[in-house]
């Protein structure tokens, strides 16, 4: 060895993955039969290690995709009108692939090779590229997690098209988990097919949030996207199951303070500042160490701090973030759910930022949200942003179409969950004496107000507005402004999760 090579890793001259016999062997199958082709659909240009190899098998899966002949003759004329024949070895090079072919067979073995060479060049790809941040020497002077996140996410992608070739399903497969759910369901005498929402009038209309779904609930600013994701989780955390928060909106100990302020009966300002404004005379109560009120603020601290929650408040968000935490979870001690909040604050990756179009983004990061919700098999509640087109309507209820800058979101979601709160609305539409009004008309207009407006108060609807697999339609709670929290509706009856308000 030279005194250069000398200094030269042994790992540095070790070639990636590959095996050229077995794409020979399968280009050759392909030559002598089209019909090949069937047996590996799973099989792209890009996962050959020979680009030629890849060139080849590009044009003639073109030819047999559109009907027509791909043989050693159709491809040497194919080549020759293109300008690419001397490029892919010309005669002598297609005579020769035909003369690698092997057997009919073994050629769904042999691209099963080629597709798993290519997966592990890329794994070796993505972890060299991680090496290369890591040394601050490709992206600048990255952060340790960011790295990680971007790592994470670019196996998890290479994970997915791994599996693209796996084995299909047979009819009788496929009807008997229906009918296995069936007897599951019965069995079940009515009870929940997921896990529970922690809202009884919302179980019952879903049935519970479905492991593998995409779930997304939205709203306008103000309300209460937040307080009823942190209901959700907290009541169906009571019940047994493990959710991860990532809050990228808010502070864990924030988000934490309002279930805190619902589950004691104090006002949210009281936890967070140790007292109150009385309403009537508007002095300042404050609450004292020893008081009864500090002593239901300790205990609605100890009933949430044992409740099984992770929370991820980390800046910066990405779904690879997000995704890795999950996992880990699910690895470590089981996970039921993940709720966003929200989809407004979560980073796009890399390539989606390449895009540079919003739609594109939040298209890209809703497939994967999906994706990560089908991977760990676990519902995904995702929180979204409605456009300020609901607000310039008479009719303040959202519909689909006011999904902010939806792109596929509304497509790649199961269940569409929207919040709307007329009371809201209402105080901010009180009517205004004009020129044209006399006092009396005015009073009445006002009168009217007045009665719509205590009718509203504390009413609360979460409307379904799609469901892939169930009724869609409003479900009522009640709202509890001073502790800005979510409740069942009184016609729900008892509380839906012991030890938490209703």
């Amino acid at each position: 060895m030279s005194a250069a090579l000398g200094h030269i890793k042994p790992e540095a001259l070790r070639l990636p993955p590959a095996n050229l016999e077995a794409e020979q062997a399968v280009l050759g199958a392909l030559l002598r039969n089209n019909k090949v082709a069937d047996r590996i659909a799973f099989l792209e240009p890009h996962h050959f290690a020979d680009a030629i190899h890849g060139l080849i098998f590009n044009a003639m899966m073109r030819r047999i995709d559109s009907g027509r002949l791909a043989d050693a003759v159709t491809m040497r004329q194919e080549f020759a009108n293109s300008g690419a024949l001397a490029e892919v070895g010309g005669d002598a090079y297609l005579a020769q692939l035909l003369g690698a072919f092997v057997s009919m067979v073994g050629v769904a073995e042999y691209a099963a090779v080629i597709r798993d060479c290519w997966l592990r060049r890329q794994v070796i790809e993505a972890c060299d590229l991680a090496i290369e941040r890591a040394r601050g020497v490709e992206g600048g002077e990255l952060a340790g997690g960011d790295i990680l996140a971007a790592l994470d996410g670019e196996l998890a992608g290479l994970s997915r098209d791994g599996n693209a070739g796996q084995e299909l399903r047979g009819s009788s497969t496929v009807a008997a988990e229906v009918m296995a759910g069936f007897v599951a369901a019965a069995e079940r005498q009515g009870g929940l097919a997921g896990i529970t929402s922690g809202y009884a009038g919302l179980d019952r209309m879903l049935g519970g949030f479905m492991p593998g779904q995409l779930i997304l609930l939205a709203g306008r600013p103000g309300m209460g996207k937040t307080a009823a994701s942190l209901g959700i989780t907290t009541r169906s955390a009571a019940a047994g199951h493990r959710w991860l928060y990532a809050s990228a909106e808010m502070g864990a100990g924030q988000v934490m303070a309002r279930a805190v302020a619902a589950v004691s009966g104090e006002p949210l300002t009281a936890v967070l500042r140790g007292g109150y404004h009385d309403p009537e005379s508007g002095a300042w109560c404050s609450h004292h160490a020893g008081g009864p009120e500090a002593h239901r603020i300790a205990a609605a601290v100890r009933r949430l701090g044992q409740l099984p929650i992770e929370w991820d408040d980390s800046p910066m968000q990405t779904v690879a973030s997000i995704r890795a935490k999950a996992r880990a979870m699910k690895r470590a001690g089981g996970l039921d759910g993940v709720m966003v909040d929200y989809l407004g604050r979560i980073r796009p990756s890399e390539r989606a930022m390449g895009f540079k179009n919003r739609v594109q983004e939040v298209s890209e990061m809703a497939r994967a949200f999906k994706e990560l919700a089908r991977e760990l098999e676990v519902p995904v509640v995702l929180l979204s942003q409605l456009s300020r087109g609901v607000e310039q309507r008479p009719d303040k209820r959202p519909v689909l179409s006011d999904l902010r800058d939806s792109g596929e979101i509304e497509q790649e979601a199961d269940t569409v969950l929207f919040l709307y709160r007329e009371h809201y609305y209402l105080l901010a539409a009180e009517p205004q004496r004009d020129g044209k009004q006399s006092a009396e008309q005015h009073a009445d207009k006002l009168a009217e107000w007045t009665q719509r407006l205590q009718a509203a108060e504390g009413r609360a609807e979460i409307i379904i507005a799609k469901q892939r697999q169930g009724p869609v339609g409003p479900v009522r709670l009640r709202w509890d402004g001073p502790a800005t929290w979510f409740r069942n509706d009184v016609a729900d009856g008892e509380p839906a999760v012991p030890g938490l308000p209703e």
